[in-house]
């Protein structure tokens, strides 16, 4: 598996949605997520999702290639609505959520664009939240049979959190993100420490893990990465809402590591962007373009 492909398209895949909090209504999903930051930050990026026939389905699609984001892979389905979850806000500005079921992103179906798409793809990025129906899961598991690079965002949200869900997506991926609330659920379900060494080790020898970041908030992330940890302290911020500050980070991460860089740059410029986008409402706030581009 080769890291240098940065001319080829990164392939996110899962749900398409409109995060409700209370400044309003915001396209998200974690895939759409990462694949708009990806865009932004010059990285080819398609998007595998399914939206409704209606108001909220032409909106994101609009939006979407606003964002610059390949949409010749965002179907529409005639019955079921487009996506929504209900952030509910901590005083921190964590959110949880409360998902609309079913929805159009259930549905996702695969043919040979898809998986030609996917056979082609730099790396393919997925959720947990897209197993959620089986339609999904048969989806999801013929793309990651023929990906180079499979990229595991956990995103655990009950009650979409399922044992064998979450089991069967670390089975099937070389690079695993998550957050430390994550890491504390994960340990539990596999019987390990949350220690990150004692984790690591786990994920290494009970599923072939060969990558793993682990994003702490104010104390920063870790990534263990080509036999070695490399950590990286947060950058002060103001924290509006935390809706896709993962998810750019994620984004930032994987176009760094594509390209070439060293874990290091990657993680610092992946916390910087993170950063910022805390700072500002909404997963894909507008954001100046020459303060995340450097070269390394």
């Amino acid at each position: 598996m080769s890291l240098t492909a940065p001319n080829s398209p990164i392939l996110c895949v899962g749900e398409t949605l409109w995060d409700v909090l209370p400044a309003g209504e915001f396209l998200g999903g974690a895939p759409l997520n990462v694949a708009g930051h990806l865009s932004r930050l010059g990285t080819p990026s398609l998007l595998l999702s399914r939206v409704g026939c209606d108001t909220r389905g032409k909106r994101a699609r609009d939006q979407m290639r606003t964002l610059g984001i390949d949409t010749r892979l965002v179907q529409i389905d005639s019955v079921l609505p487009t996506g929504e979850a209900r952030a509910i806000l901590d005083a921190d500005g964590s959110a949880s959520y409360e998902f609309l079921s079913p929805a159009a992103w259930d549905k996702i179906t695969i043919d040979d664009s898809v998986m030609e798409s996917a056979r082609t793809a730099a790396a393919v990025v997925f959720g947990t939240l897209a197993r959620r129906t089986l339609t999904g899961t048969h989806a999801l598991t013929a793309i990651l049979k023929v990906a180079r690079w499979r990229i595991l965002d956990v995103n655990l949200r009950a009650p979409h959190d399922d044992r064998a869900v979450v089991l069967e997506s670390l089975r099937q991926a070389d690079f695993v993100k998550l957050n430390d609330s994550e890491v504390q659920v994960l340990a539990c379900l596999l019987g390990t420490s949350p220690y990150h060494e004692s984790f690591k080790d786990c994920l290494t020898e009970e599923f072939g893990t060969s990558s793993l970041c682990i994003t702490r908030g104010e104390r920063g992330a870790l990534l263990w990465h080509q036999g070695q940890w490399t950590e990286q302290p947060a950058f002060p911020t103001v924290v509006a809402d935390t809706v896709g500050a993962g998810d750019s980070f994620l984004a930032m991460l994987l176009r760094e590591l594509i390209r070439g860089s060293s874990a290091a740059t990657a993680m610092q410029q992946a916390a910087r962007l993170a950063s910022y986008v805390a700072s500002h409402s909404g997963a894909i706030p507008e954001y100046p373009l020459h303060r995340f581009m450097g070269e390394t």
